[in-house]
């Protein structure tokens, strides 16, 4: 005799409903994953006609200042998206990913790889005459690298990833970041100076110059900011703590000093006042870039959206949200 199915005939067709629908939803789930709209690095030409801005999956938005309603997307899909860059004459942007990419905005195409080795780039520069890379790869090795043909120029050891690697302005030394910030010579390799004794300080990420004061500037694990005199090479100032990791730094040409956590409040601080203050709604996911103004600031937030601000009154100008985002 044939066993008999137990229960409620309408129960069990209920239920076997109940599993395929959860299987169904289950399978579009895994064929269409989440957008995640956070912008995670911006940048800005020289004169401020191009702008780009990406997400972490490397979804790339370019647009010609000149013409806002036609923005270029592209993709690059080799890893997860770590920096932007714009070259000097602002002909090509660079990407920074397990691979390295160039992209010529002028004439859209797809990016090309210019090293396509997986050594996990941390960040890109370019030197001011436009002609080198200068990145920091996924096992701390600062290096040099031709913007034509890919070939590793210079390389410096050792850094860490999670801090910047960068030229300074007259293109003479690189600063590098990280455990141990030094500035080495840009052709030789050859170390310059140590700015710290061992690992005093908490690791430090972002790096930027403040012109007026003649100084380099880092942020920290520990919430600071330090400053550096660039000829003598010794600190000036340290800003008062924030709760949280300084992710991105900035300079304006009236003399504040912009940084954040990634997700956190952004903050201002003069060097020379001691003057510190606070912007609770404006919360950026991306670096901080300076407006070619000098006194607005651009960043990305987690939903999909670029902001505008006065550094000057604290005032949102305006808000552009990406498209596809």
């Amino acid at each position: 005799m044939r066993a008999k199915i137990a229960g409620n005939p309408v129960v069990v067709a209920v239920s076997l409903c109940a599993v395929f629908l959860c299987t169904w939803i289950i399978f579009i789930g895994s064929k269409n994953p989440p957008i995640d709209r956070r912008v995670s690095n911006l940048a800005l030409s020289a004169s401020g006609r191009w702008l780009a801005a990406g997400t972490a999956q490397g979804k790339i938005t370019v647009w010609d200042q000149t013409r806002p309603d036609a923005p270029q997307q592209i993709a690059f899909p080799h890893g997860s998206l770590n920096d932007l860059h714009f070259s000097p004459d602002e002909h090509v942007l660079a990407i920074a990913s397990e691979d390295l990419g160039i992209y010529t905005p002028a004439a859209p195409a797809a990016p090309r790889l210019l090293r396509s080795d997986h050594a996990n780039y941390g960040n890109v520069r370019f030197s001011p005459d436009g002609h080198n890379l200068l990145v920091i790869t996924g096992n701390g090795v600062i290096q040099t690298i031709d913007e034509h043909s890919g070939a590793v120029r210079l390389k410096v050891c050792c850094s860490s990833i999670y801090g910047d690697a960068v030229f300074t302005p007259d293109g003479q030394e690189i600063a590098n970041a990280g455990h141990w910030p030094r500035l080495w010579d840009a052709r030789s390799g050859r170390l310059v100076a140590p700015l710290t004794a061992n690992r005093e300080i908490s690791a430090l990420r972002p790096i930027t110059f403040d012109a007026s004061r003649d100084a380099i500037l880092m942020g920290s694990q520990d919430g600071r900011v330090y400053a550096w005199d660039l000829k003598t090479k010794q600190r000036i100032a340290v800003s008062p703590p924030q709760p949280t990791y300084v992710d991105t730094i900035a300079v304006s040409t009236n003399g504040w000093v912009i940084f954040a956590g990634f997700g956190r409040d952004m903050q201002l601080w003069n060097p020379d006042t001691g003057q510190r203050r606070s912007l609770p709604p404006a919360r950026p996911t991306s670096n901080l870039v300076l407006g070619p103004d000098g006194t607005s600031i651009i960043f990305g937030t987690a939903d999909g959206t670029l902001e505008y601000w006065d550094i000057g009154t604290g005032q949102r100008l305006r808000s552009m949200r990406i498209p596809g985002l």
